[in-house]
């Protein structure tokens, strides 16, 4: 293993590291988004509300956990 591979590994960590950070944002902006229109806490598939301690764990939750994506 060279520098070079060294350094493609970085970058692939790094670009994997963007793309998650950029799921997650994307998820909040969402939830964020339902907040304003008085969706937010009720599961997108059914309709139910969302459990508060799922809320509490994942704020950006957009489905209860029989629907989980």
């Amino acid at each position: 293993m060279g520098d070079g591979t060294a350094m493609a590994v970085d970058r692939l960590t790094a670009v994997t590291a963007h793309d998650n950070l950029q799921g997650l944002l994307d998820a909040v902006r969402h939830a964020l988004a339902r907040l304003d229109e008085g969706r937010y806490g009720v599961c997108e598939v059914c309709g139910e509300p969302i459990p508060q301690g799922r809320l509490e764990a994942r704020p950006w939750a957009t489905t209860c956990v029989a629907h989980p994506r």
